[in-house]
């Protein structure tokens, strides 16, 4: 014996075409060569001659092992095996954009009977012309009390000892209502052959326990249902040429009465349709698509033989409107599931990788997500936003969250090192480098190295040490202030300001190569005042942070207290919320924050409602200011130009142009 392993590479695996082209080819091996081939899945017992019916029953899938065998061990049959393999392997078009829709359909179509066929209530068992067993399923299986893996492959006689399968092949016969003893199992059993044109490709047993003969009845009025219920359009034409049934999806296609079709002939309903072709030619006609009625018709008509005598034609049919509108609305059920699955994502980071972040709001869950985004990343990231907003604990939980966590995270403030310094902070010098420098010292970078360097207020840098911060960025080397020999470091760049890079590039305070250098992965940081929801939850943080810190007993904030917080500007963003916490914690002599507690300049922050001019900060704004906030007022109350002018004392027209000069909508 000869034995090759290969593993099937096709999309939907060893379907019907995939299948048929196979026989084909082992046929014409089988000629060239004179020897039989054999296929077996690796958990099968046997291998099974290459049929059809061995193909299509193993359910062979993608990615599966397979073993293609001769029984013979000659150069002639060896060379069979090879080719055969070749064929499989590299030999069928798998990429053919129609053949593939074609597979699709047929994949479709192969699933929809093999459920139908472990649905039945009846055993099916079918063997190869070799009297091996191809296929059984549920109902065949729970008979014969064994498991598929045990069955594919062996001889029919040697699970059922009193099988008459092999003899029906060989007499070309077939037997009907046989009663049959199998396993303690009294059972009615209809015995054929199973063709392929003229030619017998195998056999097929058709076996019921006798005691459930009386649910045949149930099954009929289950089936009459199905017929019912289907969404598809299907039609039965007899072996007289008469309509026997159409459902009620048939009727309301085509708006017509089954009274007014039943009992027709197709000869005088449609001469020249396909049924009328299918019934004189005998040959199945699949996937067709015409117009009638002026619907657009993908259809499916083939014969229908029982034991080899010609019962009539069968079709199946679908609107092509009716597929366009599942495929539209599957496209938007996708579209719908991967929206939600980012929200999802988005609501979710902060109690994962995130969860030193406090707050809930919008803006911020917009930039953990991007923050998420660059965990998985290699690239530079620099955070943009106010002093205050809380941009180095976005660069450190990414570090913290990536697969750099386990090296160093090293801090640098451009802005706080001097220029001089600065160079040497960064990269390291040499023991007498320049005056002062007594002994070696490793540079931010060297110290980083597999880490994260985060570099903040990188607006500040001056030009001198951008043109070397964009080396590093660029080769991923550098040299030591009097060093001679270049050093290789893999550190990965997070940086960070609150300045407008933009503005500094155009003006030539800041390079444009380093920026874009800088800026492959941006995240902004909202100010406090754009997510004043999130101020309890900081406070509430805050309190319970700096509470522990300073050893004293506080358990909350008095109601009056949030608003005033909630009223204020911030300016200096979380780290100053934080700052008047800690104060607040400080002068509280109660369990709770009260408005004593708070500096002056927060409680007395003028009420929007004690008189006619806000004030913000305790300064007057523009008078366009105050134009724009009372129109704005009046245009939410009075949802017209007309009324709004009314009350204000000014026409309807002053009052539109306006509302166009300040961008104000209705």
């Amino acid at each position: 014996m000869y034995i090759k392993s290969l593993i099937v590479g096709f999309n939907n695996g060893i379907h019907i075409r995939v299948a048929a082209e196979i026989v084909q080819k082992s046929e014409d091996i089988k000629n060239k060569y004179g020897y039989n081939l054999y296929v077996r899945k690796m958990d099968a017992n046997e291998p099974l001659a290459i049929s059809m019916l061995a193909l299509l029953s193993l359910r062979i899938k993608q990615g599966e092992k397979l073993e293609i065998s001769s029984r013979e061990d000659t150069e002639a049959s060896k060379k069979a095996v090879e080719e055969i393999c070749e064929f499989i392997s590299h030999g069928i078009d798998d990429k053919n954009v129609n053949l593939k829709k074609l597979d699709d359909i047929i994949e479709e179509n192969s699933i929809a009977n093999e459920q139908i066929l472990e649905s039945l209530p009846v055993g099916i068992l079918v063997i190869d012309l070799n009297s091996y067993i191809t296929s059984i399923n549920k109902y065949g299986l729970k008979i014969i009390d064994m498991k598929l893996q045990e069955v594919l492959g062996r001889k029919v006689t040697e699970i059922i000892p009193s099988s008459d399968l092999p003899t029906i092949m060989k007499l070309k016969s077939k037997q009907s209502g046989k009663i049959q003893h199998i396993n303690n199992h009294t059972v009615i059993v209809n015995r054929s052959q199973i063709f392929s044109g003229k030619k017998i490709i195998g056999a097929i047993g058709v076996f019921q326990d006798i005691s459930e003969l009386m649910e045949m009845k149930e099954l009929n009025e289950k089936l009459q249902k199905i017929l019912e219920t289907s969404h598809d359009l299907i039609c039965f034409v007899d072996q007289d040429r008469k309509v026997s049934y159409i459902n009620p999806a048939y009727e309301n296609a085509y708006s017509i009465n089954s009274r007014d079709v039943v009992g027709k002939d197709i000869l005088e309903l449609s001469p020249k349709g396909l049924r009328m072709k299918v019934f004189n030619t005998k040959e199945k006609i699949e996937n067709r698509v015409y117009k009638k009625e002026l619907i657009d018709i993908v259809t499916t008509i083939e014969p229908l033989f029982i034991d080899n005598v010609f019962k009539g034609v069968l079709s199946i049919s679908k609107p092509v409107s009716e597929i366009k509108h599942l495929i539209s609305k599957l496209e938007q059920s996708e579209e719908r599931l991967n929206y939600y699955k980012e929200e999802l994502e988005r609501y979710t980071l902060s109690s994962a990788s995130f969860k030193n972040i406090i707050g809930a709001s919008s803006s911020l869950r917009e930039s953990l997500f991007i923050a998420d985004k660059a965990i998985h990343s290699t690239s530079t990231v620099i955070v943009r936003g106010e002093s205050g907003t809380g941009k180095e604990l976005i660069a450190e939980a990414i570090h913290n969250n990536s697969s750099r966590k386990k090296n160093p995270f090293v801090r640098v403030n451009c802005a706080a090192i001097p220029e001089n310094l600065l160079e040497s902070e960064l990269f390291g010098h040499e023991k007498g480098a320049f005056t002062g420098a007594l002994k070696k010292k490793p540079g931010k970078f060297n110290i980083a190295n597999k880490g994260t360097i985060f570099l903040d207020e990188i607006g500040d840098m001056p030009k001198s040490m951008q043109v070397k911060l964009l080396r590093v960025l660029q080769e991923k080397e550098f040299e030591s202030i009097g060093g001679l020999e270049t050093q290789k470091v893999d550190v990965r760049v997070i940086s960070a300001t609150n300045r407008n890079l933009e503005e500094m590039m155009k003006s030539g305070d800041f390079r444009e190569d380093l920026y874009y250098r800088l800026n492959v992965m941006s995240i902004s940081l909202p100010p406090l005042r754009d997510r004043k929801a999130d101020i309890s939850l900081l406070v509430d943080h805050f309190v319970d942070k700096l509470s522990k810190k300073l050893n004293k007993q506080i358990k909350g904030i008095q109601k009056e207290c949030l608003s005033y917080l909630q009223e204020y500007n911030w300016p200096g963003n979380i780290r100053e919320l934080e700052n008047i916490i800690e104060r607040a914690i400080n002068l509280c002599d109660d369990e709770e924050i009260t408005t004593k507690d708070l500096p002056f300049y927060l409680t007395n922050i003028t009420h929007k409602n004690e008189g006619l001019i806000n004030f913000n900060h305790g300064e007057l704004q523009t008078l366009e200011a105050y134009e724009k906030e009372i129109i704005s007022i009046a245009m939410k109350k009075y949802k017209s130009f007309n009324r709004a002018g009314k009350a204000l004392g000014v026409t309807h027209r002053t009052i539109s142009l306006k509302c166009k000069k300040y961008g104000i909508e209705i």
